[in-house]
C-alpha cells in the first residue's frame, strides 16, 4: 500500500514517486526494491479504473448511499481508485467482526487476490506435431 500511495501522490503532483521503506519482522527497516515498486505500480496502474469502477458498485453498500457524494477527486486514476478503497474499508469497518481490516486485506479479498498480481501469459500450444505429420489426418 505504501508503495500504491506514494506514486498516486507523485502522479498528482507530477513527480517520481520515492520508494518506501517498509519495516522488517526483526525491527529493522529496508528499502523496497526497485523491481518490485516498479512491477506494482505498474500493474496497479493498468487495473486501477477497472477497481475503481467495481469498488464504486460496492460502496452503497459497505458506507451507506451519502459515501459516494463524499469523494474528493485524487487527481489520477489510481489516486481516486485508493480514495474509494479507503472509503469501502471504512464502511466495513463498522461491522463488528471487521474493526482491524486493512485496506489492502479489503482489495486482496475482493479481487480473488489478483489486484497486483502479474497477468496470466495465453496458453500455446504446440501445432509442430500436426506440421510434422505425426498426427493421422482424419
Amino acid at each position: 500500500m505504501a508503495v500504491l500511495v506514494l506514486a498516486a501522490t507523485a502522479a498528482v503532483v507530477g513527480r517520481v514517486p520515492a520508494r518506501p521503506w517498509l519495516a522488517d519482522p526483526g525491527g529493522g527497516r529496508r528499502l523496497v526494491p526497485a523491481y518490485a515498486d516498479r512491477s506494482w505500480r505498474s500493474r496497479f496502474a493498468g487495473r486501477a479504473a477497472a477497481l475503481r469502477q467495481a469498488l464504486m458498485a460496492l460502496l452503497p453498500a459497505a458506507a451507506g448511499p451519502e459515501a459516494a457524494r463524499a469523494l474528493v477527486p485524487a487527481g489520477s486514476p489510481e489516486g481516486d481508485c485508493l480514495a474509494v478503497l479507503e472509503a469501502v474499508t471504512a464502511g466495513l469497518r463498522r461491522f463488528g467482526g471487521l474493526a482491524a481490516v486493512a485496506a489492502h486485506e479489503v482489495a486482496a479479498h475482493l479481487t480473488g487476490g489478483m489486484w497486483l498480481a502479474p497477468a496470466i501469459p495465453a496458453v500455446g500450444f504446440n501445432t509442430s506435431l500436426d506440421a510434422a505429420g505425426v498426427i493421422a489426418p482424419s
